[in-house]
């Protein structure tokens, strides 16, 4: 692939496809071509609809295609208008609705969206052509093509011609190379930036990032590196003339009218290494007739131009260009025509005086007429021209009513004046109106004649109409700024819809519609915006009190669910035992913070939660306590429900003990002391166990009853059972204990042999000296 610095890069090897009368042929070759791309067709089919009467003109694409491109207008909020709609506020979904939404099924489907139709306002300038013909590929053999490759051929046609005319590069060579380096136009790297030959760089400053392979320490490696990104196949077609002609390397075909040695010396330069690549490019030549562009070339009548510009602006349609032709004489008048581009009807047609263009005068010296074939037309009332595939002529004549007579027509391509284009500034619910708010603009060249601008409210799950609202325009400048569409400058729209069960949970899509029948069906046009499901959940745990008999509980849970489920319950769950505790229906609390915080959650602005439990702290003590905000339908908490789990908190466990005395006598220790537990609440067995530290052993256990100890409850008054915490227990002793390390373990357990769930106190060791 070439770059700016006028060289090649590496060769590689490529496929590519060639089509041909008799079928598809694959060629082999090494050249530059976007070694990925050569059957990579665009990424985004853009589609655009007629509208007739009674019939819709929508475009749809799968969800995941962005509603938005670089062009995309954002939010201007001073440039927006009140809320001017006949409704006057807030309107309501009707309850009517609302329940055949709830009681329709959800439909496994796709929501339909609409894409960014960005219109492009200059007419492709290489399909223009001369006389009569309305044909881009002249005479050149097209038979057997599919019509995106007679299309491709045509949006090549011009640059060759023009190639030859001011770089002296063959026309049949720069066609023939076109057609294989871009796989026929549908090359990523061509879809994307028109560069039909692989350029690095960048042109006027426009480039496309593309991968491709660089052959680095004797392999090569796929990077990602800058391409030249052309208007249209003209601007790269030309630029690959300029490219030839200012490399030396190519200096000896410059010139040339043989278009067998000219493929023989491109070969011979350098600029592939394959050796059948002349062969290829001659087969190609020969196949298609493309030496008919070398013979158009060679003659020296010119007739040409370009259409800079046409477009919708306010309530005008816009016509800018230029033709040039040796065919014309001082006597002759200049017509632009408007033609129908699908019928060919004639539409409009006006006089128009010279506008001098010097660029185009320095390009074409020697026509009759050049730099004064500049045209610049404005066409009132657009509206007759919106919606339409729109075909200027430019014609000489010396007639005063532009009928033919001498001079020159050059038919242009065809342009679609049929932009499809909005964006959703605000599609929120505001909590502190309770209301959701949507505001957002659609231009559309077919809303012209289609007075009625409604809103749409669509549920996509259920694949139902939730309402239905006409809505004034506001003014849209800054739209007005980007898209030269019908209207664009009154294409806003705010509507605020009252807050309904029917709109949350569901993929809820807008969709605005032009139309000319008051109840919004009849002819009309419309834009799907992305869908989007109201189910906002947040949440935040505020404090958590535990005391000996009560737990006390406050934060918020702010949930667009709470619209449909408007009971609130706290539950209080013990995430130990996987067994809920209590719940209880609770009153909603004023939370401004959070409203500030989330505004456009329902119940923000109420959302808090303040509750009080009553606990018994000592029959979950070392658990772990869950408390759980749900809004539910159902008056129980069951039903549809949305939960909010905050984080456990462990229920606090006092455990204290102390050993009193370790008595040693007549070969038996008897032992006293206390241990207060909280756990001893569900852990009712006390073990007394006598434990040799030095073996690390048991040595006895012995189940005690406990015994008052007021001194305790007087030290741990909060401490379960520390009024009746004390022990006492004797175990008999063997003379192999002498000099061990013992240890006394008090216990409590919720197994009768003293295993199980348990809570140990660890006295310190005392070594034992004698048994007497």
């Amino acid at each position: 692939m070439a770059s700016d610095s006028n060289s090649k890069n590496n060769q590689f090897r490529v496929v590519l496809p060639v089509i041909f009368t008799f079928g598809a042929s694959l060629v082999f070759f090494q050249g530059n071509a976007h070694a990925d791309d050569a059957n990579v067709t665009a990424d985004t089919a853009v589609t655009t609809t007629q509208t007739s009467d009674n019939q819709q003109s929508s475009n749809y694409q799968n969800a995941n295609v962005a509603l938005m491109t670089a062009q995309a207008v954002q939010t201007h909020a001073a440039e927006q208008t009140a809320n001017t709609d006949p409704n006057k506020g807030a309107v309501d979904i009707s309850a009517e609705n609302a329940q055949n939404v709830a009681n329709a099924p959800a439909v496994d489907t796709r929501p339909n969206v609409s894409t960014n139709q960005i219109s492009n306002t200059q007419a492709d300038p290489e399909n223009g052509t001369a006389s009569t013909t309305i044909s881009g590929t002249g005479n050149i053999n097209t038979n057997g093509l599919f019509a995106r490759n007679v299309q491709f051929l045509e949006s090549i046609h011009q640059g060759a011609v023009d190639g030859w005319k001011q770089f002296g590069v063959l026309p049949s060579l720069t066609g023939a190379q076109a057609i294989i380096e871009s796989g026929w136009g549908q090359s990523a790297l061509t879809t994307q930036g028109h560069n039909l030959f692989g350029i690095k760089g960048s042109y006027n400053g426009q480039s496309v990032t593309m991968p491709t392979y660089e052959y680095y320490g004797g392999r090569y490696v796929q990077i990602n590196d800058a391409f030249r990104a052309y208007p249209s196949n003209y601007e790269s077609i030309v630029d690959h003339g300029r490219f030839l002609k200012e490399n030396s390397r190519y200096s000896n075909l410059i010139g040339q009218k043989d278009y067998q040695t000219v493929t023989h010396l491109i070969r011979q330069d350098g600029y592939a290494t394959d050796p059948q690549y002349t062969n290829t490019l001659n087969r190609v030549i020969q196949q298609y007739n493309l030496t008919a562009w070398d013979q158009e070339a060679f003659n020296d009548n010119i007739n040409i131009g370009h259409i800079d510009n046409i477009s919708v602006q306010g309530d005008n349609l816009k016509v800018e260009g230029w033709h040039a032709t040796n065919n014309y004489d001082q006597s002759m008048h200049h017509f632009i025509i408007l033609l129908d581009g699908n019928t060919k009807q004639e539409l409009y047609r006006q006089e128009v005086p010279g506008t001098y263009r010097q660029d185009v005068q320095n390009v074409y010296p020697n026509a009759k007429i050049s730099g004064w074939g500049g045209f610049s037309l404005t066409v009132p009332n657009s509206a007759n021209f919106a919606g339409k595939t729109i075909q200027v002529v430019s014609r000489y004549t010396k007639n005063t009513n532009g009928e033919p007579n001498g001079g020159d027509d050059l038919w242009f391509n065809s342009v679609n004046l049929n932009t499809n284009a909005g964006y959703l500034d605000n599609f929120n619910i505001d909590a502190a109106t309770n209301t959701l708010n949507i505001s957002g603009w659609h231009a559309t060249d077919q809303s012209a004649g289609k007075d009625h601008h409604f809103i749409i409210l669509y549920d996509a799950t259920k694949n139902r109409e939730l309402g239905r609202y006409e809505v004034n325009s506001a003014i849209r400048n800054d739209v007005a700024k980007v898209y030269n569409v019908y209207s664009a400058g009154k294409s806003g729209f705010n509507l605020q819809v009252n807050l309904s069960p029917a709109l949350i949970g569901d993929n809820i899509q807008v969709i605005s519609r032009y139309s000319n029948a008051a109840n919004g069906e009849g002819n009309y046009v419309d834009y799907w915006f992305a869908p989007k499901t109201f189910n906002a959940n947040q949440s935040y745990l505020d404090k958590v009190e535990i005391s000996d008999n009560q737990v006390h509980v406050s934060g918020w849970q702010a949930a667009d669910a709470s619209v449909k489920e408007q009971n609130h319950f706290v539950i209080l769950y013990d995430a130990t035992t996987h067994q809920e505790i209590a719940r209880k229906q609770v009153s909603n609390v004023s939370r401004p913070d959070v409203q500030r915080a989330y505004p456009n959650i329902a119940n923000a602005g109420k959302s808090g939660l303040d509750v009080t439990f009553d606990f018994n702290r000592a029959a979950y003590a070392g658990h772990q306590l869950q408390v759980i905000s749900r809004y539910s339908d159902a008056n129980n908490g069951e039903g549809n429900r949305t939960d909010a789990w905050f984080a456990p908190t462990t229920v606090p466990s006092n455990n204290q003990g102390f050993l009193d005395s370790f008595v040693v006598k007549n070969g038996e220790v008897t032992v006293t002391g206390w241990q207060a537990a909280d756990q001893s609440y569900n852990q009712k067995n006390h073990f007394v166990i006598l434990y040799d530290a030095t073996t690390h052993r048991e040595i006895a256990r012995q189940q005690v009853t406990n015994l008052d100890r007021p001194d305790v409850q007087k030290a741990y008054p909060s401490i379960y059972n520390s009024a009746k915490s004390g022990f006492k227990a004797a175990f008999k002793l063997d003379s192999s204990l002498i000099g061990h390390e013992i240890q006394v373990v008090s216990r409590y357990s919720d197994a009768n042999n003293g295993e199980g769930n348990r809570t140990n106190f660890w006295f310190d060791a005392i070594k034992l000296q004698r048994l007497y």
